[in-house]
């Protein structure tokens, strides 16, 4: 990128990633609900013009936010050959693989769209309420700062106004807090890397990273990373898959745990699901199952 030249078109999956999905030809194969599968580049897909921008008070980001996902992502790819050959991270390489594990999740129009968009009417509903300037005032006051009611109404109403005018202002802002403590969460997990057996691949989607709970034999998805059973898992290739959970897993998978990280990855997805083939079986699941688990409503909800 040239000095001083701003990234507009912006992914929102990075292309390091979908480009371990593409075919012999270098095509990446994209599955719509009840379209055809498509032809495509890892570049072509799964990017939004000044997805990671906004403006407030008069301030722009200017890429930050772009330039700071940019730099996790250059230095996470090339460990993924790491993972693949099942070699030990040190302490640095695993922060920067689960840095990036967490803001591959974090930064979907999915997330945005399902998880943002409710906390943004979430703090709406909260901050029009009288109570919430005069409880905010009282605990800066415990804290040592005295404010006026006007002050502190005026920034509130500013930053409700941001925040419903800007699509991307509550996600953006809060990504970077988010990403560590997905991080951290899978940092205290163990890692895995699981090899689909012959014949048989795994799928990404434009929400690749994806959570199961696995108590008494039960698979409960969408589950918080933090609980003590949830296993995350995201598809570094076509033949790979990274999990991390606190139970072990084979080196190579059987045919059915290909097929329910599969299922899995199809519902997690938002709009697309993508893979290094043309499969007439895959497009049947992408029909019935994607975007099938909803954020908020049926997966991450408050108590899970």
């Amino acid at each position: 990128m040239a000095a001083g030249k701003l990234t507009r078109r912006q992914h929102i999956v990075t292309r390091g990633l979908l480009a371990k999905f593409v075919d012999t030809d270098g095509a990446l194969w994209v599955y719509e609900k009840h379209k055809p599968a498509r032809k495509s580049r890892p570049e072509n897909e799964c990017h939004e013009r000044d997805f990671y921008e906004y403006e407030f008070n008069g301030r722009k980001t200017q890429n930050r936010y772009e330039n700071w996902l940019a730099r996790i992502e250059n230095d996470a790819i090339p460990l993924f050959e790491l993972l693949i050959g099942r070699q030990t991270l040190n302490r640095d390489q695993a922060v920067i693989v689960s840095s990036f594990i967490a803001s591959l999740f974090g930064r979907s129009r999915k997330v945005r769209s399902q998880i943002s968009g409710a906390m943004v009417s979430k703090f709406r509903d909260q901050t029009r309420d009288p109570r919430f300037v005069r409880e905010l005032q009282y605990q800066l006051f415990q804290q040592g700062e005295l404010r006026f009611a006007a002050d502190l109404q005026r920034a509130v109403d500013e930053l409700r106004t941001a925040m419903e005018d800007s699509p991307s202002f509550y996600h953006v802002v809060g990504l970077p807090h988010r990403t560590q403590v997905v991080a951290e969460a899978i940092m205290r997990k163990s890692w895995h890397t699981i090899e689909a057996p012959p014949g048989l691949s795994f799928v990404t989607s434009d929400s690749p990273v994806s959570t199961a709970e696995l108590v008494d034999g039960k698979v409960l998805p969408g589950v918080g990373f933090g609980k003590e059973n949830a296993a995350v898992f995201l598809p570094l290739t076509p033949r790979h898959a990274f999990a991390a959970s606190r139970v072990g897993w084979g080196a190579v998978a059987d045919p059915k745990f290909v097929e329910s990280l599969n299922l899995l990855t199809v519902h997690f997805a938002h709009r697309n699901v993508y893979a290094d083939t043309s499969s007439p079986a895959l497009q049947a699941v992408v029909d019935a199952g994607i975007n099938q688990l909803v954020f908020g409503q049926n997966a991450f909800l408050p108590n899970n």
